[in-house]
């Protein structure tokens, strides 16, 4: 008698359970449409981005676009369990980026990006997000890496020599492992560049660029490997549908994680120690680790009994996370840039043709070194083929903020406490804010002081984010990604060939399904 009241007990504890989180994260909020989400799902095994077995075989992008051709431009979407309001105007997102007393960090990257990484920049908010930029912002400006472009052309180079060994003479000459490889080249490149570190990867890659075996697997460092796990890790926890506080459990007791975790701060601690025994104290930082631990507290004990307000400097694990966050941030979305960048001029030839006759106008050849930023401030053309694969490609869908205090948006009711999503993405490809066809790749609509689309919204194009919280290392990916699109065009040209077809693939930022071109060499 008594094991049959205990089920039952159990069976309606579980079944309050369910309604309960059935409730609070899957319900359909006041009047803005949407879709009823699933339990655990979401929209997203509705919208075709995710199967059963919560494999994404989808971007996020496509679904939020057929939310807007179902219900217009407002609407409400559920990524798993997180859910946003949706403003497809750039007259939204002019309302949201420019009043920060009432946008502020998403709560969703204290429930994703939080269980991972908890003190990083783009989780904290108040106090402690300015107690944590004085150390980091400064250090992310353009004219900081004036002295690294040296750097950035020297991995490039790496790559190339790569492809050439892969590919040159080779009957086999289609190149399908672009994606990886602009994830090793960057991974490399922004460790050397703001840590003075060096990953490896692209000597492990030439290493096996040089094997007889051509189909031999590159195998990735040994933090590589851990970060990659990282990432699927915080990519997992977005779209699996379960609460944060069941997630902040599981996590705990995930060993594969958890002992990526301690790779990671085995090598943030010695890049920390390297940079002790390098940096001289009486010296202004020289790099951004430099200036992370310059910025070490003194007292750890001391500063944590104090109200944040009056808190100083960073902790050893604050530092660690931040760490761990710039070289997640650092090279994800720079790398896809670049490999949508290659993707879109192999379909247009002509546009790789008139930068390579830019750079002959501008005298900057092979050997010119490319710190000269008077030279490549005249590439004009190149600026614009940059700011076009920004606007076209789907790197993100768009800027989260969480509202604290109650607003109004385009007739809508906002209380303290709800997240809503600018979707930036489809304003840079909305027809109704520009002039030529926003669907394809035409530089020339940024090119010249009469430029068809020169004079667009300023808040139809923004994907760096805007407002207070926007990307802090924009002009740092701004720098190194003109400096290697500069370089490859030095060197080689990208050809189209069958199988090259695009698509999305849906990982932290969007990478290109299907990239698989010629490199010929100049």
């Amino acid at each position: 008698m008594f094991s049959v009241v205990l089920l039952s007990l159990i069976a309606v504890l579980v079944v309050t359970i369910y309604f309960y989180i059935k409730w609070k994260y899957y319900t359909l909020r006041g009047s803005v449409p949407g879709l009823e989400p699933e339990f655990l799902f979401g929209n997203l095994r509705q919208l075709g981005i995710i199967t059963s077995n919560k494999e994404l075989i989808d971007s996020y992008i496509h679904g939020c676009e057929k939310m807007q051709k179902l219900y217009g431009d407002i609407f409400q979407f559920w990524l798993g369990a997180n859910h946003f309001y949706v403003f497809c105007r750039p007259e939204h997102a002019e309302e949201i980026y420019t009043h920060r007393h009432i946008f502020d960090r998403a709560d969703m990257r204290i429930k994703t990006f939080g269980l991972v990484a908890e003190n990083t920049l783009i989780a904290t908010i108040g106090s402690e997000y300015k107690r944590h930029a004085r150390a980091i912002l400064p250090m992310l400006k353009k004219h900081k890496f004036v002295s690294q472009t040296l750097i950035i052309t020297n991995c490039v180079d790496q790559l190339i020599d790569i492809w050439k060994q892969r590919y040159e003479n080779k009957d086999d000459n289609i190149c399908t492992c672009l994606v990886n490889d602009n994830q090793q080249l960057l991974l490399d490149l922004f460790t050397l560049i703001t840590f003075d570190y060096d990953l490896g990867n692209l000597k492990r890659l030439a290493k096996s660029a040089i094997s007889l075996n051509r189909k031999e697997n590159f195998e990735l460092s040994e933090m590589t490997n851990a970060l990659f796990t990282w990432l699927n890790t915080l990519k997992r926890i977005t779209i699996n549908g379960i609460p944060y506080f069941i997630n902040y459990y599981l996590l705990k007791f995930d060993r594969k994680f958890q002992n990526a975790l301690k790779i990671l701060e085995k090598h943030i601690e010695k890049i920390i120690i390297h940079c002790q025994q390098e940096t001289d104290p009486d010296m202004k930082p020289i790099n951004l680790v430099a200036s992370l631990v310059s910025s070490l507290q003194d007292d750890e004990n001391l500063e944590r009994l104090k109200p944040e307000i009056e808190k100083k400097g960073i902790s050893k694990k604050e530092l660690l996370d931040e760490l761990l966050g710039l070289i997640a941030a650092g090279f994800d979305t720079s790398s896809n840039v670049i490999s949508w960048f290659i993707y879109y001029v192999s379909k247009k030839p002509e546009i790789q043709q008139k930068i390579k006759e830019e750079l002959k106008q501008n005298g900057i050849r092979k050997e010119t070194s490319l710190d000269h930023f008077d030279l490549l401030n005249e590439c004009k053309y190149i600026d614009c083929v940059l700011k076009e694969t920004l606007r076209l490609a789907p790197i993100g869908l768009g800027g989260f903020r969480t509202l604290i205090d109650d607003t109004v948006i385009d007739g809508v009711k906002l209380c303290k406490g709800d997240t809503v999503l600018s979707l930036m993405h489809f304003m840079q490809q909305d027809p109704r804010n520009w002039k030529l066809d926003p669907t394809q790749f035409i530089p020339e609509r940024f090119y010249g002081t009469d430029a068809p689309d020169i004079n667009h919204h300023p808040f139809a194009y923004s994907p760096f984010g805007g407002g207070h919280r926007a990307c802090a290392g924009q002009e740092l990916a701004r720098l190194e990604l003109k400096i290697i699109i500069t370089r490859l065009m030095q060197f080689v040209t990208f050809v189209d060939t069958p199988g090259n077809n695009g698509g999305h693939r849906q990982q932290m930022a969007v990478a290109p399904k299907d990239l698989a071109v010629e490199i010929k060499f100049d």
